[in-house]
């Protein structure tokens, strides 16, 4: 395959296609962009993770069971995300009896929620725990770029005809 039969890098989050669009790059929309889907993913598990591992840590008698809950602490954030993606698709359901969310896809919806809770656990950790504060600085300062972007692209013509 030559360089011409490529498909033009495609972006889910509206940062980088902002970005792209200030180079002169394609900043059509794509659901299949799996490096932003991995770095976000981990990104955000990360923080779930650092934000029960800082609740759990003050509880304990003893130093010597950190490494316990530390370990514990990664299965207890899966069976948090499991029980999380249930109860938010009841919010949906909920908000779209009120009208919300009609008109955005339920995956979308999942997203934008849990970008919600999770953004809400990084200033927590950011409060609580100052040592902790480049990775929840970061992810507010990314999720606030991130907000401007899409701002941004949405009075774009970037915007239009992104579902090819």
């Amino acid at each position: 395959m030559d360089n011409q039969d490529k498909k033009p890098v495609q972006f889910y989050f509206s940062l980088p296609r902002m970005v792209m669009l200030l180079f002169g790059g394609n900043a059509q929309r794509s659901e299949n962009n799996w490096f932003e889907a991995a770095l976000v993913g981990t990104w955000m598990y990360l923080i779930n993770y650092l934000y029960f591992v800082t609740k759990l840590v003050p509880l304990l008698p003893t130093r010597l069971l950190i490494p316990l809950v530390l370990v514990s602490a990664a299965f207890m954030v899966w069976l948090f995300w499991l029980i999380l993606i249930y109860v938010n698709s009841l919010v949906i359901r909920v908000l779209g009896l009120f009208g919300l969310f009609r008109n955005v896809p339920r995956r979308r919806a999942q997203n934008i929620l849990w970008g919600i809770i999770t953004t809400v656990m990084a200033g927590e950790v950011l409060m609580s725990h100052p040592w902790l504060w480049q990775l929840s600085m970061v992810w507010l300062i990314v999720v606030a770029l991130n907000l401007v972007a899409s701002l941004a692209l949405s009075y774009s013509d970037a915007a239009r005809g992104f579902d090819d």
